[in-house]
């Protein structure tokens, strides 16, 4: 089998009709299995792939040429079929097809009537390659393609398991022997689906995807319990259902080559930082590990978490991102928002904050406790958003910036619906 693209398959049919058929029998069962998984084929069959791809190109449906007659079946095809032919996509095989098209050339029948010695004088090797494109020859012998590596590894265990303590020892037999083979391979892993299956015959399934290739027999072990701690197999939650069959398979990737620097600052290794999450988020839970981001909408409050990048691999997406950049841009100013913001009574003067009062029963920030009094003020800044909206998401705020005794700056916001004034943050 010679694959070529997402679309076009080249396979060696012979030997397959001891054991399907005659080849309309084989052309109609591929295609049969093709439209079993949802895609529409065009399947032709003759005695060179050259005839095979022009005739599948061409003609809809199914496409059988008895061997020996391609150059006549080929022969009825216009000139433009042989611009489908991977070798036709040089910009000088699209100059001689013009150049026959000049000719008066139309059709593949009239191309292979023409003396190939005179084609060639006159054309060169393009013009010989076409002349024997249009007899159906071959110039090249079908390189069969081998099938991909699969890094996976299967126990059906005598004694179903009943916990991660057991199923850790398992899982080290396994993930040894995949490392081993990642190694030897020079592959990386950057996916790793477990599956399950319990002892009720049921299927648990789960996929890891890591933050950079890797391959380390204890890192992959200590990924797969943790993920497994957080969510373990089987309908109840609470407890861990017995494991009769466990199976471990990887996606990998070419192995990862490191070049550390004498100038750069040490970072800690994606191994490390990748256990690390996987702890985290089976102890706090995925939604609250991750790195922070701002959401791309008109409200500046909205955000979300995204997965944890390494350093080392965050800088090079960002120099790819912007290679103009030569290190990343920070702002003058950032704020600090609280997770909830916290919400005080202010005193006014013509509608400008002038004093903070706090609640006694709220903890406030230090440098906020300590000074209540606003020193200098910046506002207000007026916005409003999603009114054009049914939802309940709307926001009609003023803010202000101001700095109080202690010099520490702050956002005030008032929503103008409610009157209501709230602390957002800090500013630096």
């Amino acid at each position: 089998m010679e694959p070529h693209g997402d679309d076009v398959v080249v396979c060696d049919a012979r030997g397959l009709t001891r054991v399907i058929g005659e080849p309309a029998v084989i052309a109609e069962e591929m295609r049969r299995m093709a439209w079993d998984r949802g895609v529409g084929v065009r399947v032709a069959i003759a005695g060179t792939h050259t005839a095979a791809w022009l005739l599948a190109h061409v003609r809809p449906g199914l496409t059988v040429v008895t061997p020996g007659d391609e150059a006549h079946t080929l022969a009825r095809l216009p000139m433009t079929a042989l611009a489908m032919l991977p070798e036709c996509r040089a910009r000088i095989f699209s100059d001689v097809l013009e150049t026959l098209d000049r000719w008066g050339v139309a059709t593949l029948g009239d191309l292979a009537r023409l003396p190939r010695a005179d084609v060639s004088s006159r054309l060169g090797l393009a013009g010989a390659r076409l002349h024997q494109a249009a007899w159906g020859e071959d110039v090249v012998p079908l390189v069969a393609t081998a099938e991909a590596t699969r890094f996976i590894e299967r126990v059906e265990l005598e004694w179903p398991v009943d916990g991660l303590e057991p199923l850790s020892f398992v899982l080290a037999r396994v993930c040894e022997a995949l490392s081993g083979a990642l190694e030897r391979a020079d592959r990386g892993a950057v996916t790793i689906t477990t599956r399950l299956t319990l002892v009720n015959k049921t299927l648990a399934e789960r996929t890891l995807t890591l933050p950079a290739p890797m391959r380390d027999a204890k890192v992959l072990r200590t990924l797969i319990l943790l993920d497994l701690e957080a969510h373990p197999p089987g309908t109840d939650a609470e407890h861990f259902a017995g494991i009769d069959i466990v199976e471990v398979e990887l996606g990998v990737t070419p192995g990862r080559i490191v070049q550390k620097s004498l100038l750069a600052h040490d970072v800690p290794a994606v191994e490390d930082i990748a256990t690390l999450v996987a702890r985290l988020q089976a102890l706090m839970g995925e939604s609250r590990v991750g790195a922070p981001v701002v959401l791309d909408t008109h409200d500046p409050r909205k955000s979300s978490m995204k997965p944890f990048i390494a350093p080392a691999f965050a800088i090079e997406r960002l120099r790819r991102a912007s290679p103009s950049s030569k290190a990343p841009q920070h702002p003058s100013a950032t704020i600090r928002r609280f997770r909830l913001p916290m919400a005080v009574r202010v005193v006014t003067d013509h509608g400008a904050p002038v004093r903070i009062v706090l609640s006694a029963l709220r903890l406030a920030p230090a440098g906020l406790a300590q000074g209540k009094e606003i020193t200098h003020r910046a506002g207000p800044w007026r916005t409003s958003g999603q009114w054009w909206t049914a939802d309940r998401d709307t926001w009609d705020r003023d803010e202000w910036d101001v700095s109080v005794e202690t010099g520490v700056v702050y956002r005030l916001a008032r929503d103008r619906a409610t009157d209501r004034w709230e602390v957002e943050g800090v500013i630096d």
